[in-house]
């Protein structure tokens, strides 16, 4: 009676989760299909008859913005700020996660405080203050005032404290004792073996990056410097605002990099979730 009480519990577990699961990924199934239907079937077809690469092209062509290949020059810039930012992220993260979880200093309490204080807040509340910022350096319509309000994270910094706090005080004491600068034990010891750390912050950052939108809606002018994300809504928002099967075939391509930055690093994702569960 308890293993079939059993069997009855986990099958109307997995049964909870796969309905959960057919909700989750049915937008991204109908998107992906309505991408490759004809307009015609696109709301009264869930599976097309036919598949078509009109819509692919339409968005390649830019429409009549009258610019030669913006969605590569959008992917390019997409790619500058997403990888710029993701970069800083690590590096700055692993360096401050270090000092406050292994040196000794004045304000090291203060300032885990402050970051886990930092965190409470949503990104949105600072966004006129972090404008009237790059507006003063004059860094509107131009590459570092997309990615310069970016270049630190107090998420990540928190996560490389606390694993770092795990991490064998006897190893960084060997390591200073052979002569290594706390620079050197950083990215020589630290970083490689908190490589799952690392791939979870580098994921989320480049995810973040790469999706967002209204910040560089409000930083960027000119076609030329677009994300991939603002070039895609301006364009299916204005002259392609009645062709749902473009706007699709945009957000499914939008969707691409971040599926294959998953699937290369799902191990050392599923990792990261597991560790940063269970450290601290």
């Amino acid at each position: 009676m308890r293993k079939k009480s059993e069997v009855k519990g986990l099958v109307i577990i997995y049964v909870i989760l796969s309905v959960g699961l057919i909700f989750m990924a049915f937008p991204y199934v109908w998107m992906v299909l309505a991408s490759f239907k004809i307009p015609s079937e696109i709301y009264s077809r869930f599976f097309p008859t036919r598949f078509t690469l009109e819509h692919y092209k339409m968005v390649f062509a830019g429409g009549t913005s009258g610019l030669q290949n913006p969605f590569i020059k959008s992917i390019f810039n997409s790619l500058v700020v997403s990888t710029t930012a993701t970069v800083s992220v690590v590096f700055f993260g692993a360096i401050t996660g270090y000092a406050l979880a292994r040196l000794q200093f004045r304000g090291r309490n203060f300032l885990n405080h402050f970051i886990l204080f930092q965190m409470l807040f949503p990104a949105i509340l600072f966004l006129i203050p972090r404008f009237l910022l790059m507006l003063s350096l004059q860094s509107i319509n131009t590459y570092q005032g997309m990615f310069l309000p970016f270049l630190m994270n107090a998420w990540a910094i928190f996560l490389f404290t606390q694993f770092f706090k795990a991490i064998p005080q006897e190893l960084i004491d060997a390591a200073r004792i052979d002569g290594c600068s706390e620079l050197r034990i950083v990215f020589r010891i630290m970083v490689p073996l908190s490589k799952s750390v690392t791939a979870i912050v580098a994921i989320f950052t480049f995810m973040t990056m790469w999706d967002e939108f209204l910040w560089y809606l409000i930083v960027t002018k000119d076609y030329d410097l677009m994300p991939l994300s603002v070039l895609l809504g301006l364009f299916t928002k204005g002259e392609y605002s009645s062709y749902p099967g473009i706007q699709t075939a945009g957000a499914t391509l939008l969707t691409l990099p971040i599926l294959a930055l998953f699937f290369l690093f799902r191990r050392y994702f599923s990792e990261g979730i597991t560790m940063t569960g269970l450290k601290g």
